[in-house]
C-alpha cells in the first residue's frame, strides 16, 4: 500500500514539474516562510526479539560452586518477541521554508520541519515465540506488571515540495501539493519486568525475588519519506501572506540490532549461561503523521 502511495506522490510531483517548466513565467518570486502548529501520529508499532531462557536457568542465581541446570530448556536458544502498538500524543511542530513561486501558480519549495511528541506507558505484549515468557507469568509483581514505553519522540524532516496555487480574484489562495525527502526519527524506548518478593523456596527463586529486568535505549534512523499537503493563504500585502496548512506524511520504518539490555534479573545484561551478552533486535514500522500549521510567507 505504501509503495502505491509513494508512486502516486512521485508522478504527481513529476507532472507538476513538467507543466510548470512548459509554461511562461511571470512575476516570479523567491519567498521565505515560517510556520508552527501541532502534529498527531498514527499508531506506532515497535517490536523486539531476543534469546530468552527460563529464570531457573540463570547461573547468576546460584551460589558459587553450584551447578545450574543444563537440560534442554536451558541450553536451547528460543526467540521471544515483545511487540506493542503505541499511540503518540499530539505534539509541537515548527518549521521554515525557502521557495520559488512562478507566475503561473506553480511553486517549488525546500522545507525543514521539526516535531516532538510523547507516548504513554503500555503493558508489555508478547508476540510469536513467547513460550519462555509464558512460563514466567506467575513471577511478575502484581502491583507493577511488565510494561513498555515509547517517549520523547522527535523527528526532523528535510523535504522538497511542489505546490499549485489555485489563484482567484479574492485575497484567499487555496493550494495543493506533494513532496518527498528524508526524515530523521528518534525516540526513547523502555521496558521493565519486575519480579515479586515471594517466588518460592528454591535457591534460584529466593535469589530472583524482587529483581528487575530493564532496558532504556535510543531508537532512530534516517529514512525516505513523502507527503501530500493542502492549505490556504490570505494576502496581507503585496509581499506578505498568512496561511494555514495541513499535511499527511509517511516516513519509512527501520530496525536496530544488537541493543543491550540494562539489567537482567538484577544483574548485568548477560544471558542465563553467565557469559553471552543479552541483546535485542528492534523493528519499528512505517510512521504516519498529520500536522496542522499556521504561518507567514514573505515574498522577496
Amino acid at each position: 500500500m505504501r509503495y502505491a502511495a509513494g508512486n502516486t506522490c512521485f508522478w504527481f510531483v513529476l507532472v507538476l514539474f513538467v507543466v510548470g517548466s512548459s509554461l511562461a513565467l511571470a512575476e516570479d518570486k523567491f519567498y521565505i516562510g515560517l510556520e508552527a502548529g501541532f502534529s498527531k501520529s498514527g499508531d506506532l508499532n515497535v517490536s523486539q526479539s531476543l534469546i530468552d531462557h527460563p529464570t531457573r536457568c540463570d547461573s547468576f542465581l546460584y551460589p558459587s560452586g553450584a551447578t545450574p541446570p543444563t537440560d534442554t530448556e536451558c541450553t536451547t536458544e528460543k526467540t521471544t518477541t515483545i511487540a506493542n502498538v503505541f499511540a503518540p500524543g499530539a505534539g509541537f511542530v515548527g518549521g521554515a521554508t525557502l521557495g520559488y513561486a512562478f507566475g503561473n501558480g506553480l511553486r517549488f519549495e525546500a522545507e525543514y520541519l521539526n516535531r516532538r511528541q510523547s507516548s504513554q506507558r503500555r503493558l508489555a505484549r508478547l508476540g510469536s515465540g513467547g513460550e519462555t515468557f509464558d512460563q514466567k507469568e506467575s513471577e511478575w509483581d502484581e502491583n507493577d506488571p511488565p510494561s513498555e514505553r515509547v517517549y520523547d519522540l522527535r523527528a526532523h524532516h528535510f523535504f522538497l515540495n511542489v505546490y499549485y496555487d489555485l489563484r482567484n480574484d479574492s485575497p484567499f489562495t487555496p493550494y495543493i501539493g506533494a513532496g518527498a525527502g528524508l526524515g530523521s526519527t528518534e525516540m526513547r524506548y523502555s521496558a521493565r519486568f519486575l519480579r515479586g518478593d515471594a517466588l518460592g523456596a528454591e535457591p534460584w527463586q529466593v535469589a530472583a525475588a524482587g529483581t528487575l529486568s530493564y532496558i532504556d535505549t535510543e531508537l532512530g534512523k534516517t529514512r525516505f519519506g513523502f507527503q501530500v499537503a493542502g492549505g490556504v493563504d490570505y494576502e496581507l500585502g503585496d509581499n506578505l501572506s498568512a496561511g494555514a496548512k495541513v499535511r499527511w506524511t509517511r516516513l519509512g520504518g527501520f530496525d536496530r540490532d544488537d541493543v543491550s539490555w540494562t539489567l537482567v534479573r538484577g544483574h548485568e545484561s548477560i544471558r542465563a549461561d553467565g557469559v553471552t551478552p543479552l541483546t535485542a533486535d528492534f523493528e519499528v514500522d512505517d510512521i504516519d503523521n498529520w500536522t496542522f500549521t499556521v504561518g507567514l510567507k514573505y515574498y522577496l
